[in-house]
């Protein structure tokens, strides 16, 4: 599949898509979370962006070298760039229903503003690195039976972290709690719809 195709998948995903992504480079990773995003604030929706692998700051940064002009986006509300520490593990502790009572404030705060709807992207370095796989797999299980709102989702993975740290079971888990599974590789891009 042609790179090209991808970013089209992601820039036309639908509200309750949870994809997932993996990724062997950083310029992937921002390529295809960046395209998704930048499409839904062109269509009115705003855009959350969940850090762990880098910086809120360094994703604002690579934001602004792609194109989206985050200082706009965030006066208007439409751009939130969070800390995964303020949001999946809060003082070391993931606690499901904090994270849904923090979703749904901002998805009730995107609809109070008049947004169409919500994207969302979320690195999801910060569960492995706190030794927390089984509280992720029963986070990604659960998200779009617990919401009431048009989000959509693409929940992103470093591949050469998923596959030193995870069984085959567990990542047998991760691909059941997406569709579809957006993969991209050094020489190769392909959609798995599940």
């Amino acid at each position: 599949m042609e790179r090209h195709e991808i970013i089209d998948f992601v820039k036309n995903m639908q509200p309750t898509d949870h994809a997932v992504l993996l990724y062997t480079s950083l310029e992937d990773k921002h390529y295809v979370l960046f395209s998704f995003l930048k499409a839904g604030l062109e269509k009115n929706h705003a855009a959350a962006y969940i850090t762990s692998q880098e910086t809120p700051k360094q994703i604002r940064q690579a934001m602004k070298k792609f194109g989206i002009d985050v200082e706009e986006q965030e006066a208007k509300h439409a751009l939130t760039v969070i800390d995964y520490r303020d949001w999946y593990i809060i003082d070391g502790k993931f606690n499901m229903s904090n994270l849904f009572r923090l979703m749904q404030n901002m998805m009730d705060e995107t609809r109070r503003k008049g947004f169409e709807g919500l994207r969302g992207a979320g690195e999801m370095a910060c569960f492995f690195e706190n030794n927390m796989v089984n509280e992720l797999i029963e986070y990604e299980y659960a998200l779009h039976k617990t919401l009431r709102f048009p989000l959509a989702m693409i929940c992103a993975y470093d591949s050469k972290q998923v596959t030193s740290n995870t069984t085959l079971s567990t990542l047998l888990s991760l691909k059941a709690a997406h569709s579809p599974v957006i993969i991209m590789g050094p020489k190769s891009a392909t959609i798995i719809k599940t």
